[in-house]
């Protein structure tokens, strides 16, 4: 899935963008997507006053907000007929599930609010959070408590990995390896992928249980039942032994902790994978990770080289970091042993 970053706008639309008002241009796109404009709209042509009673948009803004939307070229317009163009099409309703449009765009309004209040939070040192008064529960606890989000968040991540699953499933060379351990495996997309590439494979997905039973709908309908599983359990206790891999992917800095249990738990000549957006040594990239810290995100932060070490003072060997797929790197080390992978 490719997100519909600026570039990817006609030129005559792009010159209409400043960079303060490409803030307020977002926003509204963003608006339309939570809105579902682009769906109602796949393939059809509609009338204002049927798009405002179909989305419940009131009609004192309703011309001005589809009009807005013709200027950003994502509307067309002819005798007050209004469809999507191509690029709509394309970014917003073929590349995206339902998962994403709910979540992700819920995730980009309170991004735009934790932003409202940027200059406060670089000046004073607390997050818009601790500013507002606010209280998010953890990761963990939202999805235990509120199930639909679970699908929704989990979901939106199954589509949105898809190609980095794929990359990986590429890279990895597993014709050795007997089973994996996906920790904080998340949808099972990973999963999924590395059993498709390996007939040969097995794997299990390590999460909570809403997380699982999300996971399980995944891999049953990908025909993959047979061999890739789901665990339930807490990720901060010890790793299941019975894997000669265990995976870590897009769950942030791996801590110390998870390091030394996956080390515990593997064979010797096990692997472990380490597979995320890291920083840049310089510190400078990607941007989408540097921002992410002002808008309430509470991945920990760290450098590709970071990990490498992080990997290494733990005791395994043959540690290997190679960026192979956009600005995705995978670090794999092996726990020292005998026998034929020992490197």
């Amino acid at each position: 899935m490719h997100e519909p970053t600026l570039d990817k706008f006609p030129r005559k639309v792009l010159a209409q963008i400043s960079v303060e008002r490409a803030f307020i241009v977002s926003r509204l796109i963003v608006a339309a997507e939570r809105l579902q404009v682009f769906r109602l709209l796949h393939r059809k042509h509609m009338k204002a006053d049927a798009i405002g009673r179909a989305l419940k948009i009131h009609k004192f803004y309703l011309k001005g907000f589809l009009n807005s939307l013709i200027s950003a070229g994502l509307l067309r317009k002819a005798n007050d007929l209004y469809w999507n163009t191509p690029l709509a099409e394309k970014y917003f309703v073929a590349e995206r599930s339902i998962y994403w449009t709910r979540q992700y765009s819920k995730e980009c309004v309170e991004a735009y609010d934790a932003l409202t209040l940027l200059e406060k939070v670089l000046t004073s040192g607390r997050s818009y959070r601790s500013i507002k008064g606010l209280h998010k529960p953890s990761y963990t606890e939202a999805m235990k408590r509120d199930r639909h989000q679970a699908e929704d968040f989990t979901q939106m991540l199954f589509h949105y990995h898809q190609e980095d699953a794929e990359a990986l499933a590429h890279y990895l060379e597993l014709s050795e390896r007997g089973a994996v351990l996906d920790v904080g495996g998340g949808s099972g997309v990973m999963s999924i992928a590395l059993a498709k590439k390996n007939p040969h494979l097995r794997a299990c997905i390590l999460d909570i249980a809403p997380v699982c039973r999300i996971a399980a709908g995944n891999i049953r309908r990908a025909g993959m039942a047979r061999r890739v599983a789901t665990l339930p359990g807490d990720l901060r206790h010890r790793l299941p032994a019975g894997y000669d891999v265990i995976m870590f992917c897009d769950i942030g800095a791996v801590s110390m902790q998870l390091l030394e249990n996956a080390y515990s738990s593997l064979p010797a000549n096990g692997l472990i994978v380490l597979a995320d957006r890291y920083l840049s040594n310089d510190g400078t990239q990607p941007l989408s990770r540097l921002v992410a810290q002002f808008v309430g995100s509470s991945f920990p932060q760290a450098t590709w080289a970071d990990m490498v070490e992080a990997v290494k003072s733990c005791g395994f060997r043959a540690v290997k970091a190679r960026n192979a797929y956009r600005d995705v790197w995978y670090i794999t080390g092996v726990k020292p042993g005998r026998g034929p992978l020992h490197d």
